[in-house]
């Protein structure tokens, strides 16, 4: 199925700056910016020394990166804003298009938080995706850069005339792009092949400009350039001897496209500046200022020849570019929608929240198209490795409201769902499942794993969800489950059961972690009351986190559970293990110092502190301690002097896989328990 594809069109009344092509003097000068990357930021250490000298700048071509440099100067921002702009961005965020959690709706946050891969599915077929990153963040941060031009559609009545380069991915050619909204040009010039998602402008599908022309000389050349001074940091090819792997290989043989043109395109320049980048990558963002004092250098040492072919005009230092308004008055929205599965216009209508004619706040504004961002459906890869259960895959497929998913390991489950939203609002889901799973449950007998059972369960319910905002929800279902539960070796007391029964149960969730790996900040309560004929399961869990500076975090939560009448032995509550375990939800909870499921009983109480920092040097390591006390009872009482004390130490990461970490954790002077665990529990 191919994935819906929105564009979101707001009538802004917005007062631009007028922009106007400059008068020509005896000698438009024009500057030519090239693609690559991270290295094009040397292009604005180029702007710098232009600027320093008042070396005049009467027309921009730019390609890729060198159209966002040269796209930005064109609209009026000095060497210094651009400067100031590359330093202040969060380019891990901005290259790989995060949906912020807060932004999902809670009932999308456990999905979410166990994503790794997303595939899509196009005439009955898993495909690979056209780009890792759709681009999201780069056009919304090309938007606010550009406020002041978007009532200019050609771009030669910008300050200063500007042009970006484009590939037509049908055709292979090149494709000047003069006119239009300025973002989705700027947008389609840097879109990286199998890096950045394609852009549709005009009919045609276009990707980066670099692959047939990466030096844009003619393009300067044609807006009127009679001076080209061109900045060009384009990869040479690399000599035979560096040639060693298949992917050096592979880089050869792109590079040859582009050195087709190159050589053409540097011979039309007056000057050509070639700052010295081949040592930094294509992606070192973080390198921003030795690309830009790269740049200078450069600039600084082809200068004398710069101010001989330009003779004695100059130009006095230009003045910053007025920062975008506070406010805009949008008065008309529009959808855009194509492609198979599309949602109602009503229902994007109600995500984005807003009804014209009525002023907002660019920030609101920016939140609220986040808002529609992460509406997105996804097909997905989920991973996983524990120290128990070792590796196990989830794959998910999602098609037409129905999604399919199989857990393959010493777990193994199938489930089949579809849901249906209701109404414009789409906050009421009707919902229906089916299920199958066979897991292995662990006993214990003095804290040594004695024996093994097995369960295998097959199950149909139905459901209704209504969602309370992005932080809550709740959901009323009703299952019919059959149970078999057979051990394999008899060493304790658990006889088998082979029994069908009918549950209803009731579910509230409250969701606010900023994170759902290793969050610093937020809250999550969750409620569950399910009952049967024979039986009855109560839970209710509540954590929080609070942030003690920007790297340190407290955290508190507890666990209080009970069961009634004669429950299935898998709907005893299962304490042990230092993170969280899926086998049964709701009935398995985590407890340092004990082994995964090492007691079982009726009811479970549990209290639990903990600190987390975050290690300065490397953003996404986590040092964690923690204190767990609780216990697993046949009846109810409340005695906390007799309950387990675990203690734990952590380190654990974020990464594309999900959680790792490695925990050491002990109860009572017992022996240590090691766990290694990676992936989202699932």
């Amino acid at each position: 199925m191919r994935p819906p594809h929105l564009v979101l069109r707001l009538c802004l009344a917005l007062f631009p700056a007028a922009g106007h092509a400059q008068t020509p003097g005896p000698q438009r000068i024009g500057l030519a910016l090239s693609g690559g990357a991270a290295r094009g930021l040397a292009h604005i250490g180029v702007l710098k020394v232009l600027e320093r000298a008042g070396i005049p700048v009467d027309v921009i071509a730019g390609t890729s990166m060198g159209s966002v440099v040269g796209g930005l100067y064109a609209v009026g921002y000095s060497a210094a804003q651009l400067d100031t702009i590359v330093r202040g961005q969060d380019w891990f965020r901005l290259l790989t298009d995060p949906v912020d959690r807060r932004d999902l709706p809670i009932d999308r946050k456990v999905a979410a938080d166990r994503l790794m891969l997303t595939l899509p599915i196009y005439r009955g077929g898993v495909q690979l995706p056209k780009s890792v990153v759709p681009g999201q963040r780069i056009w919304e941060l090309l938007t606010r850069l550009t406020w002041s031009a978007h009532g200019v559609h050609d771009f030669r009545r910008l300050p200063i005339p500007f042009a970006a380069v484009a590939t037509d991915l049908e055709t292979g050619r090149a494709v000047v792009l003069d006119h239009g909204f300025l973002p989705d040009a700027i947008r389609a010039s840097m879109a990286l092949p199998s890096v950045f998602a394609p852009v549709e402008l005009g009919g045609a599908v276009l990707i980066d400009g670099g692959v047939v022309r990466n030096l844009p000389a003619q393009d300067a050349r044609a807006l009127g350039a009679d001076v080209l001074i061109c900045s060009d940091v384009t990869d040479p090819l690399e000599p035979r001897d560096s040639i060693v792997s298949l992917v050096d290989v592979l880089a050869q043989a792109v590079s040859f496209r582009v050195w087709d043109s190159e050589r053409a395109e540097r011979g039309a320049c007056d000057v050509l500046i070639v700052p010295d980048v081949r040592a930094f990558t294509s992606f070192g963002f973080g390198r921003a200022a030795e690309l830009m004092a790269r740049g200078e250098a450069a600039a600084l040492a082809a200068l004398p020849e710069i101010e001989a072919k330009v003779g004695r005009r100059r130009v006095e230092p230009r003045a910053p570019a007025p920062g975008a308004p506070d406010s805009v008055l949008v008065t008309a929205v529009r959808f855009d929608i194509s492609g198979a599965g599309t949602p109602a216009p009503a229902f994007l209508a109600h995500a984005f929240g807003l009804h014209p004619p009525a002023w907002v706040s660019l920030r609101e504004l920016g939140a609220r198209i986040e808002r529609l961002y992460a509406t997105g459906l996804f097909a997905n890869v989920r991973l996983r490795y524990d120290s128990r259960y070792k590796a196990s895959v989830l794959l998910t497929g999602a098609r037409g409201g129905v999604e399919l998913d199989a857990r393959l390991g010493q777990q193994i489950r199938v489930g089949l769902g579809a849901a249906q939203a209701l109404g414009d609002a789409q906050s009421v889901s009707l919902g229906a499942r089916l299920a199958y799973a066979h897991e292995p449950v662990d006993l214990f007998q003095d804290g040594r794993r004695v024996a093994e059972a097995r369960v295998d369960l097959g199950a149909i319910s139905a459901s209704v969800y209504r969602r309370l905002g992005r932080m809550a929800g709740a959901a009323l279902r009703v299952k019919a489950e059959h149970a078999r539960w057979a051990e394999e070796v008899a060493a304790v007391d658990s006889a088998p059961i082979n029994r069908t029964f009918v549950t209803v149960t009731g579910v509230a969730d409250v969701d606010t972690y900023d994170s759902g790996v290793f969050p610093s900040r937020g809250v999550r309560l969750r409620a569950v009351s399910e009952w049967s004929g024979a039986f009855s399961h109560q839970l209710g869990d509540a954590r929080g986190y609070l942030p003690l500076g920007r790297r340190l975090s407290l955290w508190a939560g507890a666990t209080l559970g009970a069961s009634g009448g004669t429950p299935p032995p898998h709907y005893l509550f299962f304490l042990g293990g230092a993170n969280g375990y899926y086998l049964f939800p709701d009935r398995a909870i985590a407890f340092a110092g004990l082994h995964v499921q090492e007691r079982r009983g009726r009811h479970v109480q549990k209290a639990e502190l903990g600190a987390q920092w975050q290690v300065s040097v490397a953003p996404d390591l986590f040092a964690r301690v923690r204190w767990n006390a609780g216990t697993v009872l046949d009846r109810w009482t409340f005695e906390p002097a007799g309950w387990v004390n675990g203690v734990g130490v952590e380190l654990g990461a974020r990464t594309v896989a999900g959680r790792v970490s490695l925990s050491v954790s002990g109860a009572g002077g017992s022996t240590p328990i090691v766990e290694l665990d990676l992936g989202y529990p699932f």
